[in-house]
């Protein structure tokens, strides 16, 4: 099956259920004070890492499985400074990073892995994103940095395993 098939048929098989962040870190640098810093000196990172997946049941009072797939994608924002963008080992002046979990219901609990593993890539990417960007936003907006202004749709991940 290609991978076109392949997702045609997750998507077929899969309704959202719910999106929510497992974790997430932020913090500015101690000797970094955002409220009297020139911000023209600072760059952007970037992460974005579909992390993993796993198929789960969930039993219900009258005794019948549903069964769910949870997709991990963690994503990140650093603030480091221009001069320090060529380094990978620099020290970012201020973090924001989470770990969101995308669950589906699988309406075809029999759907295959390759199928799965197809839509976990290319798709729930789409659906984290929002809630993505409105946290970040927030978090800028909390920590006095810069607000992150996102667009609205994100570019592929930079790499994935899903297993």
């Amino acid at each position: 099956m290609g991978v076109s098939s392949n997702f045609q048929k997750a998507k077929d098989s899969l309704q959202s259920h719910d999106i929510y962040i497992k974790n997430t870190h932020c913090f500015t640098h101690n000797d970094f004070d955002p409220k009297r810093t020139d911000f023209d000196n600072l760059v952007y990172q970037f992460m974005h890492v579909v992390r993993g997946s796993e198929v789960f049941g969930v039993q219900d009072e009258d005794g019948s499985e549903e069964h769910f797939f949870k997709v991990f994608v963690d994503v990140g924002c650093r603030f480091i400074k221009e001069e320090d963008k060529e380094n990978k080992d620099s020290e970012p002046v201020a973090q924001i990073e989470a770990s969101f979990c995308a669950e589906y219901q699988m309406l075809d609990k029999e759907i295959d892995e390759d199928s799965l593993k197809v839509f976990a890539l290319q798709n729930v990417s789409y659906h984290v994103w929002p809630f993505w960007r409105e946290h970040l936003m927030n978090m800028c907006n909390r920590l006095n940095l810069p607000k992150v202004a996102l667009p609205t749709m994100q570019v592929k991940p930079q790499n994935g395993n899903t297993e």
